[in-house]
């Protein structure tokens, strides 16, 4: 449990998210979307908290009663859903930019574990950039918004910009440390900055 201190920390930044969270359900589109696999991922980590009531206040912002993984869905359907278990999240992993790193990972696990993450990987031939591009290939072709760029900065160095892809740049951070994370990786850096509501890049660097 957290002290009484802490948890008004991770209240306010609670708050501050859930502004953030409803000026990005207001600039969607209604053709951005993202695969349900997801949204199921979201749910299993809902149900992780060991409280059935969250998992059901996740369901009803969701407004579905199940998903289907390769099925489409709008992402302002995935935006409600994770601002309803922000704070019960940011209470096990200390603050809610944490608690979105978690999630970021959690997504990154259920994309690769995808056919479409499946086939791509038999593309990466073990290098980092293979496997970058293998997994952002991968992401482009999950959710209908967004732009994802990736570049070269030399032969230990990357830059990837993403445009207005909707969830905030901790998300992505955890993203991205699902992928360097990974087995048999040098040692990397990563270095996120969020550079608009809907903008964050990432300096990654490996030896």
């Amino acid at each position: 449990m957290l002290q009484d201190s802490e948890a008004a920390v991770v209240g306010r930044s609670a708050e501050f998210w859930a502004r953030d969270f409803a000026r990005r359900i207001s600039m969607v589109r209604p053709e951005d979307t993202l695969r349900g696999m997801f949204c199921n991922g979201l749910l299993r980590f809902a149900r992780g908290l060991g409280c059935e009531k969250q998992l059901r206040r996740c369901l009803a912002a969701g407004g579905e009663e199940k998903f289907v993984d390769f099925f489409s869905y709008p992402i302002v359907t995935y935006l409600r859903m994770v601002s309803t278990v922000l704070l019960p999240l940011a209470e096990r992993y200390g603050t809610v930019e944490e608690a979105l790193r978690a999630l970021g990972k959690q997504a990154m696990v259920d994309l690769q574990g995808s056919a479409a993450g499946k086939a791509l990987a038999m593309m990466n031939t073990g290098d980092m950039r293979s496997r970058l591009d293998a997994v952002f290939t991968a992401y482009r072709v999950s959710v209908s918004f967004g732009e994802h760029t990736l570049a070269w900065r030399g032969p230990t160095s990357a830059r990837i910009t993403l445009k207005r892809v909707l969830m905030p740049c901790p998300f992505h951070e955890g993203l991205m440390l699902a992928v360097l994370g990974s087995e048999h990786l040098r040692p990397v850096k990563v270095i996120g900055r969020q550079t608009g509501l809907l903008d964050c890049e990432f300096d990654i660097f490996w030896e």
